[in-house]
């Protein structure tokens, strides 16, 4: 059978692009997989574990700034010791494989983030009960069973783990080895659940080949806004016009209001208004993504994007503008420090 990590290896290495350092810099805080979870005795349907990472950010794990107890504020970027692929790879075929077993397994890993419970404002409105929501955990994946160079879809593996206010993550205990149990937990789940539906659908299902999976993979970061074109200046509606570089809104002006920036778009007759409902807009050398009504620049790590934005939403005058200065209005250390690091879902447009 065709080894599927030569491939992907020179598939990643033609994808990367060069990343800035900015998150780089961050202090890291190491995550390690419970390597004291007992081997799996239950289903065992694959003989060894392959992970391709096709995340947008393969840097790290996430981000994470909430201290509940003791420590300051700020953000850490949260890492494995290996890359990710080859962490988990080797946790899943230390606990759940068999020498005899008839396949092999890979795992497309499209997200893997820690961070903090970050939520919009007409999301914290809508449901009042994530409020209490301190931390998440992300986890995105596509099995595959190997059989014979065929790939056979097993399982979309797609879960999001909150831990609330009052929980044992607000104790004193520092909460990070919990958070290393906890992940491999779900990394346990998912290679159970694998398994077992492996061996109830053995026979049945589409097939694909290595190439099929790769070039799906890729297509996710072949879109204009991450390639090396200019930017079209204008408003995004929604985030399919960031990711085509098609703005459909020309006549718009960036305002600096009570130390933020604000979007006012221009209407037939020469009147402007303010929108905070456009996804985010562009001035030709920046993007800026729309956030409880403000926009915020943002910038490009590997294939992701990233944004600054403070962690409580700005207090609203009666026309609906933000009033309530924010912390800074400087790049400062301090500035970063009040802040928190919000992702792009490169899927979906989504922060968190």
């Amino acid at each position: 059978m065709t080894n599927p990590i030569s491939i992907i290896g020179a598939l990643l290495l033609c994808l990367s692009a060069s990343a800035q350092s900015s998150l780089s810099n961050l202090s890291s805080v190491t995550i390690d997989l419970d390597s004291s979870t007992r081997s799996y005795t239950g289903t065992l349907t694959f003989r060894h574990f392959q992970v391709m990472d096709a995340r947008p950010d393969t840097a790290r794990i996430g981000i994470h700034a909430f201290i509940p107890t003791l420590g300051s504020q700020h953000n850490r970027q949260l890492v494995f010791r290996q890359t990710a692929a080859s962490e988990i790879a080797g946790f899943l075929n230390a606990h759940f494989t068999r020498p005899d077993a008839p396949y092999t397994a890979l795992i497309v890993l499209r997200n893997l983030w820690l961070s903090d419970a970050n939520y919009r404002r007409e999301e914290k409105l809508k449901n009042p009960a994530i409020l209490h929501e301190r931390t998440h955990i992300r986890l995105k994946a596509e099995i595959y069973a190997v059989e014979d160079s065929l790939f056979t879809p097993v399982l979309r593996f797609d879960t999001l783990q909150a831990y609330k206010r009052d929980n044992r993550y607000t104790s004193i205990v520092t909460y990070y080895s919990i958070w290393n149990r906890d992940v491999t937990a779900i990394l346990c789940d998912m290679a159970d659940s694998a398994a077992r539906l492996t061996t109830a659908r053995q026979g049945k299902g589409r097939q694909l080949h290595l190439e099929e999976i790769m070039k799906w993979n890729q297509s996710r970061f072949e879109t204009p806004i991450t390639g090396n074109i200019a930017l079209t200046p204008g408003v995004y509606t929604g985030f399919e016009e960031c990711r085509n570089n098609k703005p459909s809104l020309q006549h718009f002006e960036i305002r600096m209001e009570n130390n933020y920036r604000l979007l006012y778009i221009s209407e037939s007759g020469g009147s402007t208004y303010y929108s905070h409902e456009a996804w985010g807009c562009c001035d030709g050398k920046n993007i800026y993504m729309m956030h409880d009504g403000v926009l915020y620049p943002v910038w490009r790590e590997d294939r992701a994007f990233y944004f600054l934005a403070p962690p409580t939403p700005p207090a609203l005058g009666p026309d609906g503008k933000p009033i309530a200065p924010e912390y800074f209005t400087t790049t400062s250390r301090a500035e970063t420090n009040q802040r928190r690091i919000y992702a792009v879902d490169m899927d979906s447009g989504k922060t968190y």
